[in-house]
């Protein structure tokens, strides 16, 4: 199984990049679980969270005013604001 690549960005650049496992886009109608064996597309959802987990451990970050998507193999989210919290 392949590694997704999650790539955070705000209009300034890129916040972090890493290679997960697994990811968490919570929204506000809930919460979807993308796993690297998934094969379908997202396409610009609202999010408010992600949460994925690394080979270095879990990490969390809170989103504003963020659109996500997936495409292939990399995830990617573009929020106004990106601030990393505890897991």
């Amino acid at each position: 199984m392949k590694n997704l690549t999650v790539e955070l960005n705000t209009p300034e650049g890129c916040v972090f990049s890493a290679a997960a496992s697994s990811i968490d886009l919570h929204t506000q109608e809930g919460t979807i679980h993308i796993t690297s064996c998934d094969e379908s597309h997202l396409n610009m959802t609202r999010a408010t969270q992600i949460t994925f987990q690394t080979a270095e451990g879990p990490c969390a970050f809170m989103l504003e005013n963020a659109a996500a998507g997936l495409k292939g193999l990399c995830f990617t989210v573009l929020a106004e604001r990106i601030r990393r919290v505890e897991v």
